[in-house]
């Protein structure tokens, strides 16, 4: 945790808000001096930012550190969205890439920075004291950095399973999946068909699947539990899934796994 005398640590919350816009309100134009973590929590949006300017189409969960003095607006792509806008002050040694005009966060780290966001807005509405909103904040900076460019770059359908994995207690089917990056469900099987040459249905299956056969080995809850963490609505087809593919029942299959134990 940064103390008082870590001055090159130090950021000075301003104001956070969140709100739902759609295809007949903007975002901006603006151009303000201080820093603006924007942040789609769903939906998708089209930013223009710089003076030339940059194109950005963003995806929920998706955002962007724009940096001081930075122009930039933007427009709902999708029927609706809803975004969240935090403005602060830090000084120029905490950020290292004061030559853009803006950062992304780290593609590892999308879906921290969702959740340590949505933190930072329930500090909001219950009035935390400003230097607890600093230290998150920090937090949230840290999701931010320059790329491993080694490593592919991610596709939408990336970002879309990625976030599946992460939520598959409310993917209820593909047409969620595909809802989180603004698809509809044909155009994601199409899509999901021509870059993994195998079918969405089989990869969300597999998916739950692979997540169950975790939980089975590394925990002690209960079968109907772990279906329903996986995204099952009924035990009883999660356990038909399970065995048609993985050759033995969930509870057959935990004992298996702890027969060294």
């Amino acid at each position: 945790m940064p103390s008082d005398n870590d001055d090159h640590l130090k950021v000075k919350f301003l104001r956070q808000e969140a709100g739902k816009f759609d295809r007949r309100l903007s975002i901006g134009p603006a151009q303000w001096p201080h820093f603006d973590l924007l942040w789609i929590h769903a939906g998708e949006v089209q930013i223009d930012i710089g003076l030339s300017p940059t194109r950005l189409n963003l995806a929920a969960p998706a955002g962007l550190l724009i940096l001081p003095n930075t122009a930039f607006s933007g427009r709902s792509i999708s029927a609706a969205a809803s975004a969240s806008i935090c403005h602060f002050e830090c000084p120029d040694t905490l950020m290292v890439h004061l030559g853009a005009e803006y950062v992304l966060p780290r593609e590892d780290d999308v879906f921290h920075v969702q959740n340590l966001i949505n933190l930072s807005l329930s500090y909001v509405e219950r009035s935390m004291h400003v230097a607890v909103k600093e230290r998150l904040l920090l937090s949230i900076l840290d999701c931010f950095g320059a790329p491993d460019i080694s490593a592919p770059p991610a596709t939408r359908l990336d970002r879309a399973w990625r976030q599946a994995r992460h939520n598959l207690h409310q993917m209820r089917d593909l047409t969620d999946v595909a809802a989180s990056i603004s698809l509809t469900e044909s155009t994601f099987r199409a899509l999901h068909r021509k870059q993994y040459d195998v079918s969405a249905g089989h990869y969300l299956r597999e998916l739950r699947l692979s997540q169950a056969e975790r939980l089975l080995a590394t925990t002690g809850d209960t079968v109907s539990s772990i279906s329903r963490s996986v995204g099952y609505a009924q035990s009883e087809s999660f356990s038909h899934a399970f065995s048609s593919t993985r050759g033995r029942t969930p509870d057959a299959y935990r004992r298996w796994c702890k027969r060294f134990a």
